[in-house]
């Protein structure tokens, strides 16, 4: 009988030892990385990337570096419906209020990341008429934290390759890409 009670006492914290080891959010390991945020469009045709340069310590602690703003400029031209059309977007991308942790989920490590994104810009739209551009509009526009937070990224697959977050979306005048890539590197 007593060796019944040792026995299951025995597999009981084994049970509760591996299920502390799984649910531990710590990498067990220490990181550097880095999140980069990519913002294309189709039309007009440009890309634009921030960089945040960030360290994860084996006990889970997390460091992101504040990025610099970011200017973008895209101009192109192309016939639609017959007729020329040539668009200029041009703005900045700030990114703030940064903070990170490592959370565990399904028995796999995440770094959660929450932060503030902002894009402003103008549009400015011209015709071709008469041998000249001719203008037609200028819209100014502002795009809040378009991809939703708090972003989560697979630590095992930034390790690996990359783990993305991101969102696309459409207009009259073409798509927009918005993709958050994180690659980790472990230190030696």
């Amino acid at each position: 009988m007593a060796a019944r009670f040792l026995l299951v006492s025995l597999f009981l914290s084994l049970l509760v030892a591996c299920d502390k080891k799984e649910d531990d959010p710590n990498p067990g390991k220490d990181y550097t990385g880095l999140l980069s945020l990519s913002y294309s469009r189709t039309f007009p045709t440009f890309q634009s990337n921030v960089d945040i340069n960030l360290e994860i310590s084996q006990n889970g602690e997390v460091k992101l570096v504040d990025p610099n703003t970011v200017l973008f400029d895209g101009l192109s031209e192309k016939m639609i419906s017959g007729e020329r059309t040539k668009i200029r977007e041009k703005g900045e991308i700030s990114i703030t209020t940064l903070s990170g942790d490592c959370i565990n989920m399904g028995g796999k490590s995440y770094l959660r990341v929450n932060l503030s994104c902002l894009i402003e810009g103008v549009q400015t739209v011209w015709s071709y008429e008469g041998f000249q551009w001719t203008q037609k509009s200028e819209t100014p526009y502002a795009v809040e934290n378009p991809v939703e937070t708090p972003m989560l990224f697979r630590i095992e697959n930034a390790e690996m390759s990359e783990a993305v977050c991101g969102a696309n979306c459409s207009d009259c005048w073409g798509n927009t890409c918005f993709r958050w890539r994180l690659v980790l590197t472990p230190k030696n």
